[in-house]
């Protein structure tokens, strides 16, 4: 070994064992201040988060103050908001939107409904109404029927551009009320024009009654622009009913 030279201080030699838990210091030291500002980075990320979900469902600063009805005509925006079901003060990120447009689609006058959050504090509600196609005739008048075959509402007299439905047992399964309305969707406009009500006692026989009393055995849905045609044309002579039940047959006769 060389010895130092005049004026160099001797080199500081430590024993292996406290070298090694100077290390281990240093390292413990190390990975303290690497947690620290792991966690700091944490609370940076974490803490607004924190807030804002304390402010959306907790707090009282985003509540429902105000529920919106959009598409109502038939139903009052009252009957609404009652089936809807949510108190004013609810915070508005708390409201189960597919409950309240579950609720409000039980309404029978309702075809669809879309719930909505429109912050800071309204819940709005687009409704869609069924519309009348039909009536069924009933005590009080007629029970409207849309183009489903739903039965949703009742109303004195038909309103325009609806015609009466006669069947058995109305009803978005009935086969027969889901024949009589294809017939009625199939019709050409001329002949649509002509037709009072519709009868079906089986989904294989549509009869229509049209303005004067005169009928037209159609039968089961299909084969549309035919059928209508060779009603047109038999329409213009003498004889009360015209059917065009058989494919590729018309038959004009003087009673059903």
């Amino acid at each position: 070994m060389t010895a130092p030279s005049a004026g160099q201080r001797p080199a500081r030699v430590l024993p292996a064992e406290p070298r090694l838990a100077e290390r281990a210091r240093a390292q413990r030291s190390t990975r303290r201040r690497w947690f620290l500002r792991r966690c700091a980075e944490a609370l940076v990320v974490l803490l607004p988060l924190v807030a804002l979900a304390w402010v959306l469902l907790v707090s009282t600063w985003v509540i429902v103050d105000r529920v919106e009805v959009v598409g109502t005509g038939r139903l009052t925006v009252e009957e609404v908001t009652a089936v809807a079901a949510v108190a004013p003060g609810t915070p508005l990120a708390r409201v189960d939107l597919d409950r309240v447009a579950g609720a409000v689609s039980r309404l029978p006058a309702v075809a669809d409904v879309q719930a909505h959050r429109s912050w800071p504090g309204t819940l709005r509600l687009n409704v869609t109404e069924r519309s009348p196609v039909a009536g069924v005739p009933s005590a009080g008048g007629v029970t409207l029927v849309d183009r489903e075959g739903v039965p949703f509402a009742s109303a004195p007299v038909l309103p325009d551009g609806a015609f009466r439905l006669e069947v058995a047992q109305v009803g978005p399964q009935d086969p027969a009320t889901l024949a009589a309305l294809q017939v009625s969707r199939e019709l050409p406009a001329t002949l649509r024009a002509q037709v009072q009500a519709l009868q079906a006692a089986s989904p294989s026989s549509v009869v229509l009654l049209l303005a004067g009393g005169r009928q037209v055995v159609w039968g089961p849905p299909g084969d549309a622009a035919a059928k209508a045609a060779a009603v047109e044309a038999l329409l213009k002579l003498p004889g009360r009913v015209v059917d065009v039940s058989a494919p590729g047959v018309a038959v004009r006769r003087d009673s059903p």
